[in-house]
């Protein structure tokens, strides 16, 4: 189960990986590849396969240095699914998403790591 064992600048570890690259962090599996539109930015159709997995909540982490910016047409697309999105830097987006997945929540994290 990928809990969140710690986040770095351009690093997150999850259930003893080591990711370098932006990730998506589900319930029972973590995405080491996603590949973004626009590296500044999170863009709605960044998160199809977010939508898909009709999670509860969502937890953007905007990075390290918080530079990533989160559009709300973003917000909106992913809260279309009925789900809850918190929009964080990524160090606070990590403990958010390990509090909801401690609660039993649904929960999806994508975490920009610098």
């Amino acid at each position: 189960m990928p809990k969140i064992d710690d986040i770095e600048f351009t690093k997150l570890v999850s259930d003893g990986k080591v990711y370098r690259a932006p990730c998506i962090v589900y319930r029972n599996s973590v995405d080491g590849r996603w590949w973004r539109k626009d590296g500044g930015r999170f863009l709605p159709e960044d998160f199809s396969a977010v939508v898909d997995a009709k999670p509860e909540a969502v937890v953007l982490g905007r990075g390290i240095m918080n530079l990533v910016d989160v559009p709300d047409e973003t917000v909106s697309f992913l809260e279309s699914c009925g789900a809850l999105v918190e929009v964080l830097e990524s160090r606070e987006a990590a403990t958010r998403y390990n509090e909801l997945f401690s609660s039993g929540k649904n929960v999806v994290g994508a975490f920009h790591l610098m």
